[in-house]
């Protein structure tokens, strides 16, 4: 048995996932569950949230059976740090994901900059805001293809992910990642040029790792471009 287990990004919902659902389903492999986590402002570290994680997914009905861990950008740190906090893992897919900052000083640029956006998102005008974060230079010329309205979110534990989850607070996994044994798909989109070049260098850094840039897509791979989404995603499960 196959479990894929999903893990949306910053401002994600588990039901972004749902475009994909019947596919996986209907597909050769008999999956059993397709199931989807979001980080709260219970889990107040990585450490935290990928020890409930694991302890989630590995009880003693799924240990046994395959399981695959799917996290797109913040869903897809996660990924990396659960999957690197238990050997149960048997295989991840990585999208638009960052490994870590490689120096302190750019890790404390990142968290004055996410503390700033947690205050906008906390205290500034919805529509405002949004338009602000999907300005910003990893999404610009991306068509916002998910509307986010203000009453899906307790604004108070969106600015507290922002804060406890930041990049900033967030080791470089890169030493750790090269060391994995289990196959790990790494995508990025080529007009994303920060997440292709990490792509790049995650695949070079560890043999276990493929990777694949996505024409014509950013940061928002699997929702710009879902048919090459799939396509990579199958071939690769299919080689498990």
């Amino acid at each position: 048995m196959i479990n894929l287990h999903f893990i949306h990004g910053f401002l994600g919902f588990p039901n972004d996932w749902n475009i994909f659902k019947k596919d996986l389903i209907n597909y050769n492999f008999k999956f059993h569950s397709i199931s989807e986590y979001l980080p709260s402002t219970e889990d107040s570290s990585f450490k935290e949230w990928c020890k409930k994680f694991n302890a989630a997914v590995f009880n003693q009905k799924n240990k046994p059976q395959i399981n695959i861990l799917v996290g797109y950008s913040l869903g897809g740190r996660l990924a990396l740090r659960a999957i690197l906090e238990s050997n149960d893992w048997n295989a991840g897919i990585i999208i638009s994901a960052n490994p870590g900052l490689k120096n302190e000083n750019d890790r404390q640029v990142r968290l004055l900059n996410d503390s700033i956006w947690a205050n906008r998102f906390l205290n500034e005008n919805w529509d405002d805001v949004m338009n602000s974060w999907n300005s910003q230079g990893v999404f610009a010329n991306i068509k916002n293809i998910l509307k986010r309205e203000e009453s899906d979110f307790n604004r108070y534990e969106v600015a507290q992910i922002l804060n406890y989850f930041s990049l900033g607070r967030q080791e470089n996994l890169r030493e750790k990642i090269s060391t994995l044994h289990i196959p790990i798909l790494w995508l990025a989109g080529e007009n994303d040029i920060k997440f292709a070049e990490i792509s790049d260098e995650m695949k070079q850094l560890n043999s276990c790792i493929q990777n694949h840039i996505i024409k014509d897509a950013g940061h928002r791979v699997p929702w710009e471009s879902p048919h090459e989404f799939k396509e990579k995603l199958f071939s690769f499960l299919n080689k498990l």
